[in-house]
């Protein structure tokens, strides 16, 4: 459970956890327990810290992540400004071997 603040929640696809961001930008994941009608968060953990546009905290830019079925993420990530361009290859077809 929090008690520095976070922001956007998302579960994990099984329900077991919930993902958050932190005021620092940092991944965070509280374990949580269902017995009967009562849901009892553990302890949070940092995972990772993010590199999410908008610094992830601002909730005018919306949720800039979300969690795949198998618990992998996808994030909004700010690239540096040494980065290089990408370049998309369309209707590509190679050599058969």
């Amino acid at each position: 459970m929090s008690t520095a603040g976070g922001i956007f929640p998302r579960w994990r696809p099984d329900g077991k956890e919930l993902y958050y961001i932190g005021p620092n930008s940092v991944m965070m994941a509280t374990p949580i327990t269902a017995t009967g009608k009562t849901l009892e968060p553990g302890a949070s953990v940092a995972l990772f810290p993010t590199r999410i546009y908008g610094g992830g905290v601002d909730n005018a830019q919306g949720r800039q992540y979300d969690v795949t079925r198998d618990g992998r993420f996808l994030i909004n990530t700010v690239l540096g400004d040494a980065s290089s361009p990408m370049t998309l290859l369309q209707n590509w077809k190679p050599p058969a071997k």
